[in-house]
């Protein structure tokens, strides 16, 4: 079988031409995305052992820690998935948590904005949270995402500013594969399969990992969450 013939884009799905190809990277024709291509036909590493995991088809959910049970709804399906109903205000919200810190990890989760007001709302993954602070990764509707920490008391600031991104997708109810990989000091941030930013950091080893979600002053969020997974660094 020549695998060629089953590449896709990670970016926006379509079909990869043979063509496309110039030595080990292609060009997407559609979205114009490239990319490289290993021998796993994915341009991300590859998956460790899971460690947690959360399809959304048990609202137990055994290992998570729901923090705001009552603003989640759990809905079967495929993929089956949570949504979180978030009153306007000005926050970042926790949802859902691991109960024990963790220091080198590979976390991924799908996200879709149902409902909110689309210049204002975002969601992500709050990294290594204890006493002394936090990372913090958000996406938001428009197509952008930041990069931030947080001391306890107060925003610590911006690793990156929010920015657009290009393989993110803005259109409302469409899926977002977020995926973070925190080795010691090196934190990858990748979009549905691309590589969006890697850098190093040593402000914060270790501390629990939450799902937040932060709607506007101005509308209440609907934000759904599916295909939650927690690995072992490969």
């Amino acid at each position: 079988m020549n695998l060629l013939h089953e590449l896709s884009c990670v970016n926006c799905g379509a079909v990869i031409r043979v063509m496309a190809m110039r030595g080990s990277v292609v060009s997407c024709d559609y979205c114009h995305t490239s990319f490289r291509i290993p021998t796993s036909i994915t341009p991300e590493p590859d998956l460790g052992d899971l460690l947690l995991g959360a399809d959304f088809r048990d609202p137990a959910m055994p290992g998570w820690l729901m923090l705001n049970r009552d603003r989640l709804e759990f809905r079967p399906g495929t993929p089956a998935e949570v949504w979180a109903t978030l009153p306007a205000s000005d926050r970042i919200h926790p949802l859902i948590r691991t109960p024990g810190p963790f220091d080198d990890f590979d976390i991924s989760v799908t996200i879709r904005f149902i409902k909110g007001s689309y210049d204002h709302i975002s969601a992500g993954l709050e990294l290594r949270s204890g006493d002394e602070g936090d990372y913090v990764v958000r996406i938001s509707a428009q197509g952008t995402f930041n990069l931030g920490w947080h001391r306890k008391t107060d925003w610590g600031g911006a690793i990156v500013s929010w920015t657009e991104h290009p393989s993110l997708r803005p259109r409302p109810g469409e899926p977002n594969r977020l995926r973070v990989m925190m080795r010691n000091e090196q934190l990858r941030i990748y979009f549905n399969g691309v590589l969006a930013t890697s850098l190093h950091d040593s402000k914060f080893r270790s501390g629990v990992i939450r799902i937040v979600a932060s709607p506007s002053i101005y509308d209440t969020l609907v934000v759904a969450f599916s295909d939650l997974q927690l690995r072992e660094i490969k």
